[in-house]
């Protein structure tokens, strides 16, 4: 008196492989779609330019990217139907059907059993069961969807692989964009200061400071900004020092005498006349100079 668990077991697989149909489209459309992302940021590109080059061969490089897009199919697709094992085919029926509420599962826990009330019972089942389908408790509606939408994600994947050049991003626009995103702009922020030779002197500043420092204008990169590092001659810019009198800057030379602190501190010829000071003269002079001091 089984027969209605034969027929039971029979929908429950049915239910399966209408799962396993959602599994295996739903790989296909993950793949489709990171392939097809794949192709257009030209990772087979920058696979190429890699270090990977060196050790592999160009056979194996170009199969990276496909091998890479259906790993992340298997495991999306994994994770989206990881609890299917778990679904209750049994509760599922019941829900569809409120007439087998109850009664599928007291005859499912007693299906070894054998008696006149589990008998009826199981007939009952057996006759609900005839009106149960697959496609009732999975919606082939939701089957279709599934398979539409795949079939637009492997035709946009197939365009989008047969015509490379036309979707690609260049490989120059997404390197531009990443130093642009993590600030990278890869120019020197470092001042170089370029002490180098003019026309007049190509040997320019050697090592002991001989040669001709002001050359041509330098231009240093500080930050993003270009500044003029140009050293310009006399004291200020565009100042010539020979232009500037040279009676204005002559030196007077103070006349020579000896070191001594009374007249240490004169240097415009006063000092013969501080000496012929008396003695007492030059100690008052000597303690009012202390005293401002």
């Amino acid at each position: 008196m089984n027969d209605f668990l034969d027929a039971f077991l029979k929908i429950q697989s049915e239910y399966f492989r209408r799962m396993q149909l959602l599994f295996i489209l739903d790989l296909f459309s993950i793949f489709s779609i990171f392939y097809a992302i794949f192709i257009i940021f030209n990772v087979q590109y920058f696979l190429e330019q890699s270090s990977l080059y060196e050790y592999l061969p160009n056979s194996i490089i170009k199969i990276i990217t496909p091998v890479l897009a259906l790993i992340i199919a298997i495991v999306g697709a994994l994770l989206l139907h990881k609890n299917d094992h778990k679904v209750n085919v049994l509760l599922i029926t019941e829900k569809k059907y409120p007439e087998l509420k109850e009664k599928l599962r007291t005859a499912y826990d007693n299906r070894n059993e054998t008696n006149v009330i589990i008998d009826s019972l199981k007939s009952l089942v057996l006759s609900g069961l005839t009106v149960v389908s697959a496609s009732k408790l999975l919606s082939t509606g939701v089957i279709v969807t599934k398979i539409v939408i795949t079939v637009i994600f492997i035709s946009a994947a197939t365009t989008v692989s047969l015509n490379p050049e036309k979707y690609t991003i260049p490989p120059e626009t997404i390197t531009n964009f990443t130093k642009a995103v993590t600030g990278d702009t890869g120019e020197d922020t470092n001042m170089t200061i370029d002490a180098g030779s003019s026309p007049d002197d190509q040997t320019g500043a050697d090592k002991n400071g001989s040669g001709n420092i002001f050359g041509k204008p330098k231009i240093a990169s500080l930050e993003g900004r270009n500044i003029d590092l140009t050293i310009f001659e006399g004291i200020g810019p565009g100042y010539n020092v020979k232009e500037a009198s040279q009676e204005q800057n002559q030196f007077t030379t103070s006349p020579v005498f000896p070191a001594d602190v009374l007249g240490s501190n004169v240097s415009d010829g006063g000092y013969s006349t501080l000496m012929k000071k008396t003695a007492d003269e030059k100690k008052l002079i000597e303690d009012y100079a202390v005293k401002r001091s």
